[in-house]
């Protein structure tokens, strides 16, 4: 995935000292860092899937994220007669870090939208041809919703596998096509007929990286907070 705009956009709060940097690198100069992970070891994680479909909460590290996954019958873009769409959507609560501010999303929050969106969409990862129903008139359009719980840092990884984990659950209603001109949409309600999975090729994950010194100290997944946290499949 290609980095956003400004990693200080992700993390607002982040601004280390002079000693406080030093003394980071020279940990990662003996391939240690101030949590007690190597440099190539991941955040904990863990995945806790709602009871509705399409609803899923990832805690990476101490950051936690909800996503939810809802869809509609739209009109497809004309250039796109035959593919539904995807959109993704991000909220940032003071709740999660008092550096959000209330209202409008921010700038920060746009650019993670932005970032999520374009991984998945530039990898292909769902099909959005299986979105049609009938070819410009009617398709599917998949809104994620992403929420902030808890601010600790590596938001883009966090987000991303929360919408990743929430498209792979979730659940459209199933629809027939009829009538007279054999173009009329009947969606059929989940008591009649079994909601129906999306399409979902491979699941991109995104993975930050961060550079120290000069250059030459690469680290995997970005931590803020200084407890210990080891590696664990969610």
């Amino acid at each position: 995935l290609p980095p956003p705009a400004s990693n200080e956009m992700m993390d607002p709060r982040w601004r280390p000292t002079v000693n406080e940097r030093e003394f980071i690198e020279q940990a990662l100069q003996s391939d240690l860092r101030v949590d007690g992970r190597r440099p190539f070891d991941f955040r904990k994680l863990k995945i806790a899937f709602g009871r509705e479909d399409g609803s899923a909460e990832v805690e990476l590290g101490e950051t936690r994220v909800m996503g939810y996954v809802t869809a509609q019958l739209v009109q497809p873009y004309k250039d796109r007669p035959n593919e539904g769409t995807l959109a993704i959507f991000t909220e940032f609560s003071p709740m999660a870090d008092p550096a959000f501010e209330p209202g409008r999303p921010g700038e920060a929050a746009i650019e993670l939208g932005r970032v999520i969106d374009r991984g998945l969409r530039e990898s292909r990862a769902v099909d959005m041809e299986s979105l049609c129903v009938v070819a410009g008139k009617h398709v599917w359009s998949v809104r994620v919703d992403l929420h902030v719980l808890d601010n600790e840092g590596n938001l883009i990884d966090a987000a991303n596998i929360a919408a990743l984990a929430a498209l792979s659950t979730f659940r459209r209603p199933e629809c027939t096509v009829g009538g007279d001109d054999g173009q009329q949409v009947t969606v059929h309600d989940s008591e009649v007929r079994d909601p129906l999975p999306l399409t979902i090729h491979h699941l991109p994950i995104a993975v930050t990286f961060a550079y120290f010194g000069d250059g030459n100290i690469m680290v995997l997944s970005i931590q803020h907070t200084r407890k210990k946290l080891l590696w664990e499949e969610g």
